[in-house]
């Protein structure tokens, strides 16, 4: 769309926009509306909204030179267009322009920890100024079909009870199935959340592939439906929690489901007892559960809850996404004991294109004259990783 008219505009990123129309589709509720001044400044005393808890402000900032120069030159009533680089995304009508605290709009988002390591990049995205008013976006179109999918499924298990969990598979492994076998023992229905984020190692394609493929083949598929997730910048740190329970509820989850495991559980003492980021969410009609820990024992050969694991950790393997990550960047497969071949396989086939073709001729002696390589490449990874379990 051509941007030349006399209307100003103001630019912003993906991320923006998906709060934005995260917003505008009710998934942030009770907040519906860009905060203003008066509402940010409460939300920062009391980490609440309308009794309800909201850890950060959320409040329309957006950085850079050129959008600071049309801000502090914004009337009330005004219209002002949203642009994604060259494209019309949305619309604003200003209702109110006040400056902010930038560093503690930053500290808060980040969950008060500003060594985090989204610090960084949330920074680029906070502004000096805050603008609220009413507006239009449209966005990728993610949410309202997530909506439908679920809705639909709800009504076609008449599920009562319908669990959200956040995974960023990145990659899936074992742990993770896991989690969603408990999580299916006790609900009618299994919602899994996959962000868009954490683009570090493995492309949302491929994450969002391999999780199907194991819903599909090792799970009561009909029971879970995958629901992609816009990532932002305010589900960072320790908020990420608060706000996943609220996204949870507003997708019509009646249960959502931490693990344990998590690095944004932020724990703390209160009294004698320890406490995570989990027990301060006030005001959220969402029942929740944090899930144990889970470790592979070397004594019980088996993945053990570390609750009733009775060996000490000397004789445990964490799940480490990130152990796993060095070794398939090696080119090699981890024991099926902490991810299924057939993963292992996807990785190992995105990370070395044509390698399978290349080593075929090397292992083809090995198996039969007409090699391991017959329709796809990850056959070549499945029927090696079959010439382990020979004795």
């Amino acid at each position: 769309m051509d941007l030349r008219s006399e209307k100003k505009q103001i630019y912003i990123d993906k991320e923006a926009l998906a709060v934005l129309e995260m917003l505008q589709e009710g998934i942030l509720s009770p907040v519906l509306s860009l905060m203003d001044k008066d509402q940010g400044e409460e939300v920062m005393k009391s980490g609440m909204f309308e009794g309800v808890s909201f850890p950060s402000p959320l409040i329309f900032s957006p950085n850079g030179k050129k959008n600071l120069e049309v801000i502090t030159h914004l009337q009330k009533g005004e219209e002002v267009q949203l642009c994604l680089g060259s494209k019309r995304v949305g619309r604003l009508w200003v209702e109110n322009i006040f400056k902010i605290d930038r560093e503690e709009r930053i500290r808060r988002i980040v969950g008060g920890d500003l060594g985090h390591q989204d610090c960084a990049r949330v920074s680029q995205r906070v502004g000096e100024y805050g603008i609220s008013g009413s507006f239009s976006v449209e966005g990728s179109g993610i949410i309202p079909q997530n909506k439908r999918r679920i809705l639909e499924k709800i009504k076609e298990l008449d599920a009562k009870r319908v669990c959200g969990v956040m995974l960023n598979v990145n990659p899936i492994h074992m742990v993770h199935e896991k989690i969603l076998q408990e999580a299916l023992l006790k609900h009618d229905l299994l919602v899994v959340f996959v962000p868009h984020h954490n683009e570090w190692f493995l492309p949302f394609s491929l994450r969002f592939k391999s999780l199907e493929y194991v819903i599909n083949h090792f799970l009561p598929s009909h029971k879970i439906v995958i629901a992609p997730l816009e990532y932002t910048y305010l589900l960072s740190g320790s908020n990420r929690m608060i706000l996943n329970a609220l996204i949870c509820k507003n997708y019509g989850c009646t249960d959502f489901i931490a693990s344990l495991g998590s690095s944004d559980l932020s724990t703390f003492v209160e009294g004698d007892r320890t406490c995570t980021i989990i027990d301060s969410i006030q005001g959220v009609d969402l029942s929740i559960q944090l899930m144990s820990e889970y470790v592979y024992c070397k004594m019980c050969n088996t993945i053990k809850s570390t609750k009733i694991c009775p060996h000490g950790k000397h004789q445990h393997i964490s799940y480490d996404s990130k152990n796993f990550f060095e070794m398939l960047k090696l080119g090699l497969m981890p024991p099926e004991i902490f991810m299924r071949k057939e993963v292992s396989a996807m990785i190992l086939t995105y990370l070395f294109p044509n390698q399978a073709r290349r080593l075929n001729k090397l292992y083809s002696d090995l198996i039969t004259h007409e090699g391991i390589v017959h329709d796809e490449e990850e056959n070549f990874y499945e029927a090696l990783s079959r010439l382990y379990h020979v004795k």
